[in-house]
């Protein structure tokens, strides 16, 4: 699964969105790819930025970012 896209907002109504997401650096205009995704709806493996960043995101907390597919 080798999904690229980019960040482009927050769905963040109750201000409930873990404060990593931000700190981490996945801000809006913010490329990436998801390498994988766990089994079981475990977590996704997605990686970003120039330094080509690896992290892995809870699918609750990859909830609360808006993306926009790159071709």
């Amino acid at each position: 699964m080798r999904c690229a896209g980019l960040v482009v907002d927050y769905e963040n109504p109750e201000l409930t969105m873990p404060n990593k997401i931000i700190e981490m650096g996945l801000l809006p205009g913010t490329p990436f790819i998801i390498l994988y995704q766990a089994p079981f709806r475990g977590p996704l493996y997605i990686e970003y930025g120039q330094e080509r960043t690896r992290i892995a995101l809870r699918v609750e907390e990859a909830e609360f970012i808006k993306v926009e597919a790159i071709r």
